[in-house]
C-alpha cells in the first residue's frame, strides 16, 4: 500500500527540502533588521522547531520511497522519536525567553504550538509502533501520510511567525508597530 504513495512522498520530499532551505533564508532575514537579542532567541525557537517538523517530513519522505510498510514505519518511528526529543529540549527553552508568560501577547498561540508539536510526534509514534505491528493495515499508513501532512501545517505556520509577515512594514524593521508613546512596539515571536 505505501506504493499508492509514491507520488506524494517525492513532493513531499522536494517541498520540505526546499522549504527548509527558505526557512534558513528566511530567519537570517529577519533576525538581521532586528536587533533585540530577546526577540532573536523567540524566533530561533520557533524557527528550530518548524525546522525539527520539515526535517522530519524530509527523512521520513524520503525513506519511503525505498521500501514498504516497514521501512515507513521505522522511519516515522524514529523520526516521531528524534521531534519529541528536541520538543523537550526547545519547551524549556521557549520558557526562558518568556514564550509562557501570562504577560506574553501570543501566549496562547505560544502553548498551542507548544501542544500540537507534542501532540503530531506522539501520534507519529503511536501510529508507527502500531503500523511495525500490522505493516498490511492501509488505515494505518494512511493515519501516518496524514501526520505528515499535520507537520506540514504546523511547520508553515511556525515559518509565518518567524518571518514576521503580517507584522512587517516594508523598508523598516520587522513588528514595527507603534506602542504607547509612538515608537516601534518590540517584536512579537511565539516558539512553536
Amino acid at each position: 500500500m505505501v506504493g499508492h504513495y509514491g507520488s506524494f512522498f517525492s513532493a513531499s520530499a522536494g517541498a520540505s527540502a526546499a522549504i527548509l532551505g527558505l526557512l534558513v533564508v528566511a530567519v537570517s532575514v529577519v533576525n538581521a533588521d532586528d536587533a533585540n537579542p530577546a526577540t532573536r532567541e523567540l524566533r530561533t525557537v520557533l524557527a528550530g522547531s518548524a525546522f525539527v517538523a520539515l526535517v522530519d517530513i524530509f527523512i521520513v519522505s524520503i525513506v519511503a520511497l525505498t521500501g514498504g510498510s516497514n521501512v515507513f514505519g521505522l522511519s516515522s518511528l524514529a523520526m516521531a522519536t528524534v521531534g519529541l526529543l528536541a520538543t523537550i529540549r526547545l519547551i524549556p527553552r521557549a520558557k526562558r525567553a518568556g514564550n509562557f508568560s501570562r504577560d506574553s501577547r501570543t501566549r496562547t498561540l505560544n502553548i498551542a504550538f507548544a501542544a500540537i508539536s507534542a501532540g503530531a510526534y506522539s501520534a507519529q509514534l503511536g501510529l508507527a509502533v502500531a503500523l511495525l505491528a500490522n505493516t498490511r493495515s492501509a488505515a494505518l499508513q494512511r493515519a501516518l501520510v496524514l501526520v505528515i501532512v499535520a507537520l506540514y501545517c504546523s511547520a508553515l505556520g511556525r515559518a509565518w511567525v518567524v518571518t514576521g509577515i503580517s507584522r512587517r512594514v516594508p523598508g523598516g524593521p520587522a513588528n514595527a508597530e507603534p506602542d504607547a508613546d509612538g515608537e516601534p512596539a518590540a517584536p512579537v515571536a511565539t516558539p512553536f
